[in-house]
């Protein structure tokens, strides 16, 4: 079955957005989805091809987005609101806006005046693929109550399309076109539609219920309800009480499976529905499943697999083990030894049995565990359950509810086991963004790690995570036990762990990870182990700096945020791109050399950027028009961007000459005049437009004489181009009055010459 958008969001609006990218830098565009956890796919996974570094970065992370998970597209959506705030604040041009604004809409979405994207996609998900009779996997409505909503309709004679026409209505979720037909003489379903509802009307009224194309019998969850929250759409039925009616018809049938119709936004004022879990849902589904993997009570009735599963990816395993997940130490089988690992507990490598996966199960050790221990593994699972979603932090899967053991996701390596690698500077690179990129979301929220070292950065999936949040500071205020945190003992991993530590770490800051994060580095860089309290500075190169900046004995010394330490790791390692005032002038040199290339990639770098005003005042000015001519007729759109930056950049960064004044204008009629030996009309225009306007203010004799000799020579279609420009420039065409009475001029010219000279009024209409 095909629906008619791929995800909650639809491609195109996801393509809208890809394109606005090219208005950022590409580090803008990796904070905006940073910021709302996401991170990109790896390379090799990238099947977005594009010459554009700015798209290609953009799509890298929208393809890490599960667009049919509701969670994952409304933080997608932050990430667009990001991206309109942004092109408001800097007032980018055109219509993007309302484009914007209108594929919003197609996918059910409200952009309202701030800049906020209201509501949540109304898209139905796609059917699994299932044998006839038998219900997709993970589907909880029962045909019992899709069978009982179907008959009320049936019986109180209901139009499921409202007042739309059914194909209309399908629209809204399906593709027709992509759809089949039942019919051998046509192919798609909206022709099947046709044919039979409105031609030959031999399909009953209530055919939708049990077409399987539609899979509204046996389906998804998501197409049945989104369905039943289409017919309620204001869109659909305007008739208030009707709506209230089915409403509560159709929730009091769908809470009996632990679903309901809830307002999601609105609409003119008229309320707009999705379907939900209801909040006591989940236990009854985890009981449920309970119930489906135990035939009997005993335990002895959890079978494990006959044989051993092969490992899978963590992403892939993530999902069913939550689905399952009962806080019920016996549903996994732990290896008899646990991996090595030093502090409180134990991490053993486990089989979940009600679905074969491979996690890690971390267990206290001790018959029973000391409260101190069990206090800490209860602050792990809250941090790991309070920065879920994150794709830098190691989630929590399944726990103890009395917090003796947790799982997460089975890891492949540690950074520890990857010092070799970490060593080269893009490496390590990317796993300081990862630690930064969760850190910040942990510190805004008051937690403090206090023991970052290499054991506890993670590589899952092919991505770093920050685990072992045992010794975590709670926010202010939410301590539960300050003396669980003694004053004077040291505290955290030694060599990693910050001074301070050792002397109250409950007064801890930020700054104590920013020093782990500093000696983590320095471990990184130079291959040793760091001591306690003594910074380990490389010796030389990119990372001195950061390292020294980040150990500072004093916290008060060092970055004050994972932000500031981030910039001065960019500001260290990275160089910073050349001004394109120095990139003109070597591609100038290259072009006395002799390299037509030059040319053209010079007019490629000055189109970017036209609001250089040194660049084309200080350097273009004075390079020969005629060295650029044949690049600038060869882009005509890049042509225009330079031409009009010239003639408005003049004066913009320090008061105008009148020398200046007059190179502008020859400067811009050496290009009209290569315009018109090319025939290019539009630019010839432009190039007058701009001359045209400082003749007007400046009243140059200079150029005013070139002009003139100019004007003499211009025949046919660049004649009447000229012509136009003197008309919608009066005040300069009177300047040349002395030439309304000779007959060696154009015509059109003379007449415009001579309207302005006579001080008629003007047309300014080519």
């Amino acid at each position: 079955m095909s629906i008619r958008r791929e995800g909650l969001v639809s491609p195109t609006t996801r393509s809208t957005f890809r394109k606005l990218a090219t208005n950022l830098t590409v580090r803008t565009i990796a904070e905006v989805w940073q910021s709302h956890n996401f991170a990109p796919i790896p390379d090799d996974e990238m099947r977005y091809t594009d010459t554009s570094v700015r798209r290609t970065t953009f799509e890298s992370y929208a393809a890490a987005v599960d667009w049919s998970d509701r969670a994952h597209v409304s933080r997608a959506l932050r990430a667009f609101e990001d991206i309109i705030r942004t092109g408001k604040r800097e007032g980018w041009t055109g219509s993007w806006l309302d484009e914007v604004t209108a594929k919003l809409e197609q996918d059910g979405l409200v952009l309202d005046e701030h800049g906020r994207i209201t509501g949540v996609p109304m898209r139905a998900a796609p059917p699994l693929d299932t044998p006839t009779g038998s219900r997709p996997r993970g589907a909880r409505i029962s045909e019992v109550t899709r069978r009982r909503i179907f008959d009320l309709l049936r019986r109180q004679g209901t139009n499921w399309s409202g007042g739309l026409d059914e194909i209309a209505f399908l629209m809204r979720l399906y593709d027709l076109q992509a759809l089949p037909s039942t019919d051998s003489r046509f192919t798609t379903a909206e022709r099947d539609i046709v044919q039979h509802r409105y031609n030959n009307q031999d399909w009953e009224a209530d055919w939708i219920y049990d077409d399987a194309r539609f899979a509204l019998t046996q389906g998804p969850d998501e197409t049945l309800l989104g369905f039943l929250a289409e017919m309620i759409h204001p869109a659909v039925r305007t008739d208030t009480t009707e709506v209230q009616q089915l409403l509560a018809a159709f929730n009091e049938a769908l809470a009996r499976d632990g679903y309901a119709l809830v307002q999601r936004a609105t609409i003119s004022g008229f309320p707009v529905y999705e379907g939900r879990p209801l909040p006591d849902a989940g236990s009854e589904r985890r009981q449920r499943a309970g119930r489906e993997v135990q035939p009997s009570r005993h335990l002895s009735a959890v079978r494990e697999p006959t044989a051993p599963m092969p490992a899978k990816p963590a992403s892939h395993v993530t999902a069913p083990v939550r689905e399952f997940a009962r806080g019920e130490r016996k549903d996994y089988a732990c290896d008899r030894l646990p991996i090595p690992h030093g502090g409180q507990a134990d991490v053993f490598r486990a089989t979940h049995k009600p679905t074969g996966a491979t996690v890690a199960l971390k267990q206290l050790r001790g018959r029973p565990p000391a409260e101190r221990q069990i206090a800490r593994m209860r602050r792990e699972i809250v941090v790991g359950r309070h920065l879920d979603g994150h794709p830098h932090a190691m989630p929590v899967l399944d726990a103890d509810p009395n917090h003796r053991w947790f799982v997460m996701p089975y890891a492949e390596t540690t950074a520890e086991h990857c010092r070799p690698e970490l060593s080269e500077l893009p490496a390590l690179r990317a796993l300081l963004d990862a630690l930064c990129s969760v850190l910040t979301s942990a510190h805004e929220s008051g937690w403090i790690h206090r023991d970052i070292k290499p054991a506890n950065i993670l590589r899952l999936d092919g991505r770093w995570v920050l685990a072992d949040w045992g010794i975590v500071r709670r926010p202010r205020g939410q301590t539960t036990d300050p003396q669980r945190t003694r004053v004077g003992v040291r505290f955290g991993t030694d060599g990693f762990a910050a001074p301070e530590l050792a002397q109250d770490a409950h007064a801890a800051t930020q700054a104590a990870d920013i020093y782990s994060i500093g000696q983590l580095i320095g471990w990184a860089a130079t291959g040793d182990m760091p001591q306690i309290n003594l910074p380990l500075i490389p010796k030389s190169g990119p990372w001195r700096t950061v390292v020294r900046a980040a150990t500072q004995r004093d916290p008060a010394h060092r970055p004050a945020t994972v932000q500031e330490l981030q910039q001065l790791i960019v500001q260290e390692t990275e160089t910073p791109p050349q001004p394109p005032l120095l990139q003109a002038e070597e591609l100038i040199k290259s072009i006395g050399a002799g390299s037509s290339a030059a040319a053209h990639e010079l007019v490629a770098l000055a189109a970017a950027h036209t609001d250089d005003a040194p660049l084309y005042c200080d350097l273009l000015l004075t390079l020969p028009p005629a060295s650029l001519a044949s690049a600038l007729l060869a882009a005509p759109g890049q042509a225009a961007e330079v031409v009009r930056a010239m003639a408005t950049l003049v004066g913009t960064h320090r008061p105008p000459e009148r020398g200046e004044v007059d190179a502008v204008i020859m400067w811009l009629m050496n290009i009209a005049q290569a315009a018109v030996d090319a025939g290019e009309l539009d630019l010839l225009e432009k190039c007058c437009n701009g001359a045209f306007e400082w003749d007007a203010d400046w009243d140059q004799w200079i150029p005013q004489r070139h002009i003139a000799d100019w004007l003499l020579t211009l025949t046919g279609d660049s004649a009447s181009s000229v012509a136009a420009a003197l008309r919608r420039h009066p005040a300069c065409a009177a300047h040349f009055s002395h030439l309304a009475g000779t007959f060696r001029i154009d015509h059109r010219i003379q007449a415009a010459i001579g309207v302005a000279t006579e001080g008629q009024p003007q047309n300014p209409a080519v």
